[in-house]
């Protein structure tokens, strides 16, 4: 069986949460509070003691796009994580996006307002402004990031733009974004999170 180790709140690990609900494939979520991710049980797994954690077997994974990346090549491959090299490249470059300026934008905004951490505000607003016009703007023109269906990059962009409500911002603002997120949650499936219910076909 395999084991995911995440928060109920965690927009990373809501990201593998919906790869494996799509997929179809069983697992044990095994919630993993702040005070358990210092432990040295859970060091174990993982040096860097940051969640997700993905465990299948001897197979022991962090980092919510390398987990992505990795259920894509073993269940639907070229599907999922691009048919061509063109597409491939499109893929990266939005899972290079979820990493860097919605990590740093959107979701970490959210961890200051939802969870009082403290931020660099300003730099994590700068961060936003950049980004969430680039991503209203791909969108008015497609359904999906890239390849016109549903893939990895979809799974990893969406958490936290879903969820931007937390973090401060008004999704009515960015239409496009809005769409396309209840257009995933609207998929068989879906897991709900908190902040981001599943949806009637819109």
């Amino acid at each position: 069986m395999i084991r995911l180790y995440g928060s109920p709140l965690s927009g990373n690990t809501h990201k593998v949460r919906m790869a494996l609900a799509f997929l179809g494939l069983p697992w044990d979520e095994i919630a993993t509070d702040a005070a358990a991710r210092q432990s040295d049980a859970f060091a174990a797994l993982t040096p860097m003691r940051q969640i997700p954690l993905f465990v299948d077997g001897e197979l022991i994974l962090r980092d919510s796009q390398a987990i992505l990346a990795c259920l894509a090549a073993r269940h639907r491959s070229g599907d999922w994580d691009g048919e061509s090299p063109e597409e491939r490249g499109e893929i990266h470059v939005w899972l290079s996006h979820a990493a860097n300026e919605i990590a740093n934008g959107p979701a970490t905004l959210r961890l200051q307002r939802k969870f009082g951490a403290a931020i660099a505000e300003d730099y994590a607003a700068a961060v936003t402004a950049r980004i969430l016009p680039v991503v209203e703007a791909h969108l008015e023109r497609r359904d999906w990031l890239a390849g016109g269906r549903l893939t990895i990059a979809d799974l990893a962009a969406s958490p936290y733009l879903a969820l931007m409500g937390d973090a401060g911002i008004d999704i009515a603002a960015w239409p496009a974004i809005g769409d396309w997120t209840r257009r995933i949650a609207a998929l068989p499936d879906f897991p709900e999170m908190p902040g981001w219910p599943a949806k009637g076909a819109i």
